[in-house]
């Protein structure tokens, strides 16, 4: 099961690049907006790996590249807006297992990839482990971040799914580089509202070099992430890459408890009751690799 692995180091890297990124937006630099543009803008560097297999797209992958870069767009640009509201190891599990579960959906009505029983066991199991995890009565119910999380995660799911579509029908490099692309693209024309572009030009001039290097580091890392998660979607089930999101929970939760002493805006609890919640969690999350590998 090579996707499993690859899947797993992808998340140990996402996790990574989620803390970092949280250290960043509690600093004077990023609005949502500016954040959004370099992630997407800095895709255009999978262009260096047209020389290992790229072929043109026709007419429907270029639409699809497109819509797909759009909703990614919108997405993060919600997603940041909440990561800079709420607990790291909160919110992005919540996002997550939400975004799995309409991937679920979404798979059975445009891909038709149907799961074994042992398979939807596991994808339980994993969802479950997710939603305990990003669980916190005061930090959701009752807020508007709620709905504006639940609609990250649908777009998210949608993004997905059509990059798993374009998989099915080109190779990696090729089906790679265009949701790239696509991204950049939708990336590039957040220059064009005058607000944006004096919003994007004036926090840059403010950012400090350290939290510049910061940038430069997390972007690597989930360009390293990104392909990796990539090549899992090319090899194996999209629904069951979503639910494994659990794995980079796991992996945020152990940064942050090694790391919140020094980055306090992590803000990660673990007091008695968090910690019982967070090792439920951790169980069942096991439970489904379980199911997967046995």
């Amino acid at each position: 099961m090579l996707w499993l692995i690859v899947v797993t180091i992808a998340y140990l890297f996402y996790a990574a690049v989620f803390v970092i990124d949280k250290y960043i937006l509690s600093k004077p630099i990023p609005h949502p907006i500016v954040y959004t543009f370099y992630v997407c803008v800095l895709s255009l560097l999978v262009l260096f790996l047209i020389p290992f297999g790229f072929n043109a797209p026709n007419g429907s992958e270029i639409f699809w590249s497109l819509l797909a870069g759009l909703v990614q767009v919108i997405a993060t640009i919600m997603l940041y807006k909440i990561l800079n509201k709420g607990e790291v190891s909160r919110v992005v599990p919540f996002i997550g297992a939400v975004s799995a579960v309409f991937v679920f959906i979404l798979n059975s009505m445009m891909i038709k990839e149907f799961l074994s029983s042992r398979q939807i066991i596991a994808f339980f199991l994993l969802i479950i482990g997710s939603f305990i995890i990003g669980f916190k009565k005061e930090e959701f119910l009752g807020k508007k971040i709620v709905g504006l999380a639940i609609l990250s995660a649908f777009l998210f799911a949608l993004f997905w799914i059509i990059t798993k579509y374009l998989f099915l029908g080109t190779n990696f490099i090729s089906g790679l580089i265009w949701v790239r692309v696509g991204a950049a693209l939708w990336g590039l024309a957040l220059l064009l509202p005058r607000k944006n572009r004096e919003l994007i030009f004036s926090k840059t001039k403010e950012a400090k070099p350290k939290i510049f290097g910061f940038f430069m580091v997390s972007r690597v890392m989930n360009a390293i992430g990104g392909i990796l998660l990539y090549w899992a979607v090319f090899l194996g089930s999209v629904v069951l890459i979503n639910a494994l999101q659990g794995l980079q929970y796991l992996f945020i939760l152990l940064l942050a408890f090694l790391l919140f002493k020094k980055i306090p805006i992590l803000k990660e609890q673990f007091g008695r009751v968090a910690l019982i919640q967070k090792i439920s969690a951790i169980v069942l999350i096991c439970l489904g690799l379980a199911f997967l590998v046995i």
